[in-house]
C-alpha cells in the first residue's frame, strides 16, 4: 500500500464527503404543479441562448464551449484506453502503465477536487494550501507507483 497515494486520496474524499453533507440542506427536491397536454410556449434561438419559455417559467438549454470540449476530451481518452487495451498500441508495458495509472489516480483526484471545492474555497488561504499540499504528496505517491514496480 502506497501511504502517498491512499491517504491525501482518504483525507480528500472525506473532505468531499463532508462538504457534500453540509450542502445537502441547500438542495430542494420537492415538486409541486399539474402536467397539462397542449402548452404552448415560445422558443427564442441565437448564438448564446437557448430557452424554452411557456406560461409557469422557463427550461434553459444552454451549452457553452466548455462543455463541448470536455465531453470531446473524455470520450477521446475513453476510446483510447479501450484501444490500447484491446487492440494494443505498440507502446512498450511501460509507456501504457503510465498511461493507465496517470488516468486512473489522478482522474480520481480531479473528481474529488472539484466535489470539494466548496470546502477548500470556504477557507480564503488555508483551504488552498491544504489542496496544494494534499496535491503534491499525492503527486509523489502517483510518481512512485509509476516508477516502481507495483501494479
Amino acid at each position: 500500500m502506497n501511504k502517498f497515494i491512499y491517504y491525501p486520496l482518504f483525507i480528500l474524499f472525506l473532505i468531499t464527503i463532508f462538504t457534500q453533507l453540509i450542502n445537502i440542506g441547500n438542495t430542494s427536491f420537492g415538486y409541486e404543479g399539474s402536467q397539462e397536454q397542449g402548452i404552448s410556449g415560445t422558443q427564442t434561438l441565437n448564438e448564446t441562448e437557448n430557452t424554452l419559455e411557456v406560461a409557469g417559467g422557463s427550461l434553459s438549454l444552454d451549452y457553452n464551449l466548455t462543455v463541448g470540449i470536455v465531453a470531446i476530451i473524455v470520450s477521446a481518452i475513453v476510446l483510447g484506453l479501450i484501444g490500447i487495451n484491446v487492440l494494443g498500441s505498440g507502446l512498450p508495458d511501460f509507456s501504457v502503465k503510465i498511461i493507465w495509472n496517470g488516468i486512473i489516480f489522478y482522474g480520481l483526484w480531479a473528481i474529488f477536487s472539484v466535489t470539494g471545492y466548496n470546502f477548500f474555497a470556504s477557507i480564503p488561504v488555508i483551504g488552498v494550501v491544504l489542496w496544494v499540499a494534499l496535491t503534491l504528496v499525492y503527486g509523489l505517491g502517483v510518481f512512485g507507483r509509476m516508477g516502481g514496480s507495483n501494479d
